[in-house]
């Protein structure tokens, strides 16, 4: 970079830009934009990542609390029938009616089992259907005022997402009341059921007394005897004398908890969901939206009831898959900025360029007589503002006419720039080299005294003379001048 160019650019460009050896080698400089480059593109897809999973994860947890909401508000409705049909039949008992048969329950032979609804002898007023082992009694007769009841309970069942299914199971006299009509093919087999460790361990009864005093519980998901399916239930006794007669539940097949996930597709299909039994540490998968077992997968849970998670695992080729979006677009982005980078950095080059030529000299390469109103007017009140001087040198060639009048003016160029190119060299990158017009020069020399200026004017005339320019063999000299501007003072010497 010649001293013209230092003194138009040195207000362009940085100190550190222009000298450190990091920027000064194009190899380097190439390798630490790329660098710079490849560090903005990980913090972009690092940053929307993270924001990505966070937000997911929110959004999958909001839907597993909705599950949540859902059972909880069926467990509380459960809880609300079962304080009904206790005091429904505490008025009963009270009243010590005469308790009218409200319907027909008939026997059947081929399955020894007693109760309406099923496909045979269907004809009764009721909503639901009555399944018991062996003949009937007097007792169950009586009861029928108790399902009419129920009925108009259940009746006021809410359109829930979930399927589920309420139903009475009376203790005392073993026999179920469902909330829907099943067909004989459905449900059955009830004699076998009353004696089994499952129907045991399920009643209120086993329940400890404090959970007992809630007024409803929760059961561990498990095999259903008659649907064959995973289901948890959700129980609140029923009370007669203060002595529990029989409970009333409401089963949710584990499978239906899926749908009531309102998922978007493609986020859906990149979630496991399980649920995960605390005690018995089971896990009992619900649905299966991928299978890929690569990389570690992110989960998400909420507590379906005390005993009971229900987690979401999120797969990560999911947040993979985003991340490619984000590095495509980041990537995409930064070659439009760096092509952008790229063409401001072209425009203010040539803009450069333009204001060099502007305010050089083409033969010498020096400045030309434009930079003393503009630079050299500048350093001037700097250093009067800094209390320094500025000496300057004015010269010109001797006998220069002679020159190019006898060898012709490519002889006479050459002389000028030999002249220029001494100047520059003895110069410091600081002084300003200027050629006026012709034959004429000036150096300006910022923070030098009039000795200095002296000093380098002898210089530069010794210099000039004592060297060669052209194969003639001829010499050239110069006579110098040199002035002092100080503030608010000019000395001027020879």
């Amino acid at each position: 970079m010649s001293k013209a160019e230092q003194h138009i650019l040195k207000n362009k460009t940085s100190k550190w830009h222009t000298e450190h050896i990091l920027c000064g080698n194009n190899i380097i400089r190439r390798c630490l934009v790329i660098f710079f480059n490849l560090l903005i593109l990980v913090i972009i897809v690092g940053f929307s990542l993270r924001q990505e999973i966070n937000e997911t994860r929110l959004y999958v947890e909001a839907n597993l609390n909705q599950i949540k909401k859902t059972v909880d508000s069926l467990a509380y409705r459960n809880k609300r029938y079962a304080k009904t049909a206790t005091k429904s039949i505490a008025d009963f008992d009270k009243n010590n009616k005469q308790l009218q048969v409200l319907a027909e329950i008939h026997y059947y032979p081929k399955l020894k089992e007693f109760g309406f609804n099923r496909g045979i002898y269907p004809n009764n007023l009721f909503n639901g259907s009555l399944i018991g082992p062996g003949f009937p009694n007097q007792l169950i007769q009586k009861d029928t005022y108790l399902f009419a009841v129920l009925d108009e309970l259940w009746a006021e069942q809410q359109v829930h997402p979930i399927m589920y299914n309420y139903y009475y199971i009376s203790h005392a006299l073993k026999y179920f009341y469902l909330s829907s009509k099943l067909s004989v093919d459905k449900f059955n087999t009830t004699k076998e059921f009353f004696s089994t460790d499952l129907y045991r361990s399920q009643r209120s009864e086993s329940q400890p007394l404090n959970e007992l005093q809630k007024g409803m519980y929760y059961t561990s998901p498990y095999l259903d005897f008659f649907s064959q399916e995973m289901v948890v239930t959700i129980k609140s006794p029923v009370y007669s004398n203060n002595k529990i007669v029989g409970d009333i539940g409401v089963d949710i097949p584990v499978k239906s908890l899926i749908q009531s996930i309102t998922l978007p597709k493609t986020l859906k299909s990149s979630l496991n969901f399980y649920l995960y039994v605390i005690d018995k540490k089971q896990k009992i998968e619900i649905y299966n939206g991928y299978s890929n077992r690569l990389l570690p997968t992110i989960p998400v849970h909420t507590h379906l009831n005390k005993n009971t998670l229900l987690f979401a695992d999120i797969s990560p080729w999911f947040f993979v898959n985003f991340a490619i979006k984000i590095t495509i677009l980041g990537f995409s982005l930064l070659i439009i900025l760096n092509y952008m980078n790229a063409v401001l950095k072209r425009h203010k080059f040539q803009k450069q360029r333009y204001q060099l030529e502007a305010y050089t000299d083409l033969l010498t390469g020096l400045f030309n007589r434009r930079v003393m109103d503009t630079i050299i007017k500048g350093i001037v009140t700097e250093n009067n503002k800094n209390g320094q001087p500025t000496a300057v040198i004015i010269f010109d060639a001797n006998d220069f006419k002679i020159i190019n009048d006898t060898y012709g003016h490519d002889i006479g160029d050459l002389a000028l720039k030999h002249i220029s190119s001494t100047i520059n060299d003895m110069t410091r990158d600081s002084d300003i080299c200027i050629r006026l017009g012709g034959d004429e020069f000036c150096v300006v020399l910022p923070n030098a005294d009039l000795e200095q200026a002296l000093i380098m004017a002898d210089r530069l005339e010794l210099a000039i003379f004592s060297g060669f320019f052209c194969h003639y063999n001829i010499k050239i000299s110069i006579s110098t001048g040199c002035t002092v501007i100080e503030k608010k003072k000019v000395c001027i010497m020879r």
